[in-house]
């Protein structure tokens, strides 16, 4: 091969290589990257809200004579009291007329042990009030006006009302408890040795509630 030959080769080579070169298409300078590929979240179930708890139905409420008595007499005890026994005597007035078993409850043993409450069995005065409540024996109510009426002493314990002690000799001395019992049995009391018999209550010296008894 001549020289002239050669270079002719050469030069066509060269062309070539250049045109496939150039055709060859050539990425964008400035392409990014494509973003990584995410998964979508997966679907959650809806949460299930738990039921409230059933209470069960409210309980009724606790019957209280108190809540029908007429505002308290303004009249000052006579003669005056130790200062123990008026504390007891007003605040036992105030939690029966306020129908506050609870606070019934503290007063029976703040000064002392227990109360008599009944001459049958029983060992919880507020449980056994509940009861007489709920069967309308207006026992709040009368332990509150009792309370309220004149009272009498005999040896270190302050009676109430006084007819505990002095007894039911005329119409009266019965005039007073009318409203807290009927008519008809006061009179039935009178005539039964003139035996008051109804709901007394009795506090002691030191301010111990004692008694809120009735009967016999």
């Amino acid at each position: 091969m001549n020289r002239s030959t050669l270079v002719s080769v050469c030069a066509a080579t060269l062309l070539l290589a250049c045109t496939e070169r150039s055709s060859s298409p050539s990425a964008p300078a400035d392409a990014s990257p494509p973003p990584p590929a995410t998964e979508a979240p997966a679907p959650t179930a809806p949460s299930a809200t738990a039921p409230a708890a059933d209470s069960g139905p409210a309980p009724s409420e606790v019957k209280c004579s108190a809540k029908a008595l007429p505002p308290r007499p303004t009249s000052a005890t006579v003669p005056p009291l130790p200062t123990p026994v008026e504390t007891m005597r007003e605040n036992i007035i105030a939690a029966a007329r306020a129908c506050d078993y609870a606070r019934l409850a503290k007063l029976v043993d703040e000064n002392g042990q227990g109360v008599r409450f009944t001459f049958g069995e029983g060992n919880d005065a507020v449980a056994y009030w509940k009861e007489e409540e709920a069967r309308d024996v207006p026992v709040l109510a009368r332990i509150a006006q009792v309370l309220e009426l004149p009272y009498a002493k005999e040896g270190d314990l302050y009676y109430w009302p006084s007819v505990h002690i002095t007894g039911l000799k005329s119409a009266k001395d019965w005039k007073p408890l009318v409203g807290i019992y009927p008519e008809a049995q006061l009179k039935a009391m009178q005539k039964d040795n003139g035996s008051y018999l109804g709901l007394r209550v009795g506090i002691d010296k030191a301010g111990d509630w004692q008694l809120a008894v009735a009967g016999d």
